[in-house]
């Protein structure tokens, strides 16, 4: 196994613990220096992560604290936000129309990915999946998107003007302009 493909299958595997990317990126640093160290006394990478290098990660992952506990209920309210919004601005500028319509099949459609978003937060991760998982997925979204397909655009739920997309858009804007505000003060008093 390449250096590079050592350091993928750690980074996958810290994802999958849920730590930090800050410690991430400190511990594949680590990782590439020792490495990178072998490679220059000529010994093989096997002597630093041995011969599993998904072992080899879970325990490094194991002696680092994570993420505290996720706040499911706010996740899944923020998935299912920006999921409808997601929905509303692509039904204005795909359909090049100033009132969207919200129909069962793609209420279902917020739900779920709403609801993959929140309980599957290793999503990123899935790089790393055999053939049959990809398989099992692929035939799974199938059926889903037949299903939808199948629940129709009747009736409609809601008819939304682009003016309220636009309103219903506001609260996130505000929520991502307040977020980056206190990185960027927390980086001042970092640096300070």
């Amino acid at each position: 196994m390449t250096p590079d493909q050592i350091l993928d299958r750690c980074r996958t595997e810290w994802m999958f613990h849920d730590i930090p990317h800050d410690a991430i990126d400190d511990m594949l640093t680590e990782l590439q220096e020792h490495l990178e160290d072998s490679a220059r006394a000529g010994k093989s990478t096997a002597l630093v992560v041995g011969d599993d290098v998904t072992a080899f990660a879970s325990t490094w992952a194991a002696e680092h604290p994570s993420r505290p506990p996720r706040n499911t209920p706010v996740l899944l309210a923020r998935h299912a936000y920006a999921g409808t919004v997601a929905l509303l601005l692509g039904s204005h500028l795909i359909g090049w129309t100033a009132e969207a319509e919200l129909v069962p099949g793609s209420v279902a459609a917020v739900c779920l990915f709403s609801a993959l978003m929140t309980f599957t937060p290793y999503w990123r991760a899935v790089l790393h999946w055999p053939l049959w998982r990809w398989t099992a997925l692929s035939c799974t979204w199938f059926a889903v998107l037949l299903a939808l397909f199948l629940i129709g655009r009747e009736p409609v739920l809601l008819r939304m003007p682009l003016w309220g997309t636009g309103l219903f858009l506001l609260p996130g804007l505000a929520s991502y302009a307040v977020a980056w505000w206190r990185g960027k003060r927390r980086e001042q008093a970092a640096s300070a």
